[in-house]
């Protein structure tokens, strides 16, 4: 039975494209995409029986010093690569204690009630809002779909009409998702909603499949509105050492001018 750590493994190798001439024997009828297990495990200098147990199952707490091979060998980023230390070695992790997570931390929620540069607001560990400010709010009373950012972004008929470069934002929140839940990606409340979304959402499936991993922020995010017509941010996602499990995001207009401003959404 494969798990999350044999998953990535295997999402990482199948993107890797071989380099022509310098695989030698495993270069020759190649049927499978990316590289094979056998040139990861030579990559990393460990057994390819080794490597298979790992993305298998049957191996699931390598050595640090396999993992740090493993990047290389993968060429994984910072990102990807401390994910793939969580998942091998979890107990390292803090445990989210989800009773806590429905409520925003009060610092957090003091940041959010001051930023005016355009939309704000707080998200726990499965992207469930947990609040906003004004400029948000108009944001999300175009959709039918409330309360998570997940749900939106699959289920809501208008998702793909709001956010104009959808694509991309869906797949940078997956890949946030993945990075910031690592090992406690199957702890319940979490996994509930990648269920409904998997069993709702074929774009779901397939973004989730690629196991892609990073962080959300430091981009661009388009957007259209009803009445205020297409807007462009810049956006950050922001954590706080006495709020673990929560998170604030938050949008600066790209306009020189007034637009979007705190005065028009009062």
């Amino acid at each position: 039975m494969t798990t999350t750590l044999g998953e990535f493994l295997r999402a990482r190798r199948e993107a890797i494209a071989p380099c022509p001439g310098h695989d030698g024997e495993f270069a020759r009828r190649r049927r499978t995409p990316g590289l094979r297990r056998e040139e990861v495990a030579a990559r990393a200098g460990i057994s390819a029986d080794y490597y298979a147990r790992l993305e298998q199952g049957r191996e699931k707490h390598p050595s640090v010093q396999v993992l740090d091979a493993l990047v290389i060998a993968l060429g994984l980023s910072p990102d990807e690569a401390a994910y793939l230390h969580d998942l091998a070695i979890p107990q390292h992790r803090w445990r989210w204690k989800t009773g806590a997570q429905q409520s925003p931390a009060e610092y957090l929620l003091l940041l959010m009630q001051t930023w005016t540069l355009g939309p704000a607001y707080i998200v726990n560990h499965r992207c469930d809002v947990l609040a906003e400010n004004p400029q948000a709010s108009l944001l999300f009373d175009q959709f039918k779909t409330t309360g998570n950012i997940l749900r939106l972004l699959f289920l809501d008929p208008a998702a793909k009409t709001v956010w104009v470069n959808w694509e991309s934002y869906a797949k940078t929140a997956i890949a946030t998702l993945h990075r910031i839940m690592g090992a406690d990606i199957d702890q319940p409340d979490v996994a509930e909603i990648i269920q409904e979304l998997s069993e709702k959402s074929t774009d779901f499936v397939r973004m989730w499949k690629s196991h892609d991993v990073g962080v959300s922020g430091g981009k661009i995010k388009r957007l259209r509105h009803r009445d205020f017509g297409e807007l462009e941010f810049d956006y950050e996602l922001l954590s706080a050492a006495s709020a673990p499990g929560q998170f604030l995001v938050v949008h600066r207009s790209r306009e020189l001018g007034p637009a979007f401003s705190i005065e028009q959404s009062a």
